[in-house]
């Protein structure tokens, strides 16, 4: 798996370095070097790469102040030679700060933490692609019986008390004696979405979102006030297109 990269420094010494470490490995493929922050700013708003190599202390525009400019920022690796630095920038969720000057052992060190991170993330994407094929399944216990369902097939699940309601696309409910906590806690994460205190929701079958209400699989549902920007977020802005400027 090659991992896109963009390497910002306004030291021209440190970008020949940092490229020279690039091509002693196998798994980073460079898409642009800057040494104008403001230049890799105009880049990352209409391109994307996986991970950030960027310098803290530049003129115009600092790493840090980069990063938080970036509505959703790729991974970043942080450098600079003032460690006072570091506690601000892993409050940024920064996957890695090196200090300067950058030692190869150290420099792989990094690459290591982000391409473990992306790796995983691949992962878990593909266990819930595989859900939604209709190899991810469960059971409940309805009645005397057990009962297998597939995570494509479930459009919501509704609170009933101590039971719970899952309503299916093929038009059938099933009861079972589980309230919507606990199986809201023993559904996969990121699959469904709660959009109201009793309602849970395929958030890959939501069709559309209002602000008071979603609609899956034909049917609408209401949008509480306190789950609607989790909605939004979770749902929407992933997958939003958006005008260009």
């Amino acid at each position: 798996m090659k991992i896109t990269c963009l390497l910002l420094d306004d030291d021209p010494l440190v970008l020949d370095l940092l490229q020279a470490y690039v091509a002693m490995t196998d798994v980073l493929e460079v898409k642009a070097v800057f040494s104008d922050p403001l230049e890799a700013h105009r880049y990352l708003l209409d391109h994307e790469v996986q991970l950030l190599f960027s310098d803290v202390t530049m003129p115009h525009l600092s790493g840090l102040d980069l990063v938080r400019s970036l509505r959703q920022p790729p991974l970043v690796v942080l450098m600079t030679a003032h460690p006072q630095y570091a506690m601000e920038g892993f409050n940024l969720d920064v996957i890695d700060f090196l200090l300067k000057p950058i030692s190869l052992e150290r420099f792989l060190r990094a690459v290591n933490k982000v391409s473990n991170i992306l790796r995983a993330t691949l992962s878990s994407s593909d266990a819930q692609q595989d859900m939604l094929s209709g190899w991810g399944s469960f059971f409940i216990r309805t009645d005397s019986q057990f009962v297998r369902l597939h995570y494509r097939d479930v459009l919501y699940i509704e609170a009933l008390k101590d039971f719970t309601k899952i309503n299916t696309a093929d038009g059938r409910t099933h009861l079972t004696l589980v309230n919507l906590k606990n199986l809201e806690e023993q559904l996969p994460p990121g699959l469904f979405v709660r959009t109201h205190r009793s309602y849970l929701v395929n958030s890959a079958l939501i069709e559309s979102v209002s602000n008071l209400e979603i609609r899956v699989g034909g049917h609408v549902l209401p949008l509480g006030q306190t789950y609607r920007e989790r909605v939004t977020e979770r749902v929407v802005n992933r997958s939003l297109i958006r005008r260009q400027n």
